[in-house]
């Protein structure tokens, strides 16, 4: 079993009641300064005692609920894991879908795109543990890169073998797709810097939909005419 498996059965035992009132919310509040941490400076980069400020409760709090910094980060993992798991099945059911594969994989682009960038900590956090390594990395792609991935899977493999994407493997076509939502996802301030008109994330991300298969058009009116 590996160490931070130990750990989680290993957790603490807590004392006897229950927090009230504004402390009751405590934990709550101390996973989220925790995504927010992580995800700005990183897991080393930061200390339990500003993710305690943070979230406004006492640094003992962080062993009351978790034991460790290794649990928080786990915390957190698992957060994103509820919220992914939440929206499990919607390039499942985009797949499913009546219509030409080009269009099924706009829509699902779409959706992959709200559900990376609709949290700027969210989205940097991603970036950062899929770049990591160790323990954290075995995790991350575990219990969160994957699921989402083996979602897309068949849409992606499908879009392949229609020749949409000359590469040879969906995870490609995946981590393709996320590397140029990300980026757009944080270029708000320099498409109204550079740009010729400010756009918004919405506006970004229709952009990115629409031309992600400049051809779709022409394709279409290929096989209508076969």
């Amino acid at each position: 079993m590996d160490e931070a498996m130990t750990r989680r059965e290993a957790r603490p035992v807590r004392g006897p009641g229950r927090p009230k009132g504004a402390a009751s919310t405590c934990r709550q509040r101390l996973v989220d300064a925790a995504l927010a941490a992580f995800s700005t400076l990183g897991y080393e980069g930061v200390s339990l005692r500003a993710i305690a400020a943070a979230a406004g409760c006492d640094v003992s709090m962080v062993a009351h609920y978790f034991g460790s910094k290794a649990e928080l980060w786990l915390a957190v993992v698992d957060r994103l894991t509820e919220r992914l798991a939440g929206e499990a099945g919607l390039a499942g059911a985009v797949g499913l879908e009546g219509g030409s594969v080009e269009l099924r994989v706009r829509k699902a682009a779409g959706q992959l795109f709200d559900q990376v960038a609709r949290d700027p900590h969210l989205l940097r956090f991603l970036v950062r543990e899929q770049a990591g390594s160790g323990e954290r990395f075995e995790q991350f792609v575990g219990r969160v890169f994957e699921p989402v991935f083996e979602d897309y899977r068949p849409l992606w493999q499908e879009a392949i073998d229609a020749g949409l994407f000359r590469v040879s493997h969906p995870l490609m076509v995946h981590t393709m797709l996320l590397g140029a939502m990300s980026f757009l996802a944080v270029s708000l301030p320099l498409f109204a810097r550079l740009g010729e008109a400010s756009m918004d994330l919405g506006q970004i991300r229709d952009a990115f939909v629409q031309g992600l298969l400049p051809t779709l058009p022409s394709l279409l009116a290929e096989r209508g005419a076969q």
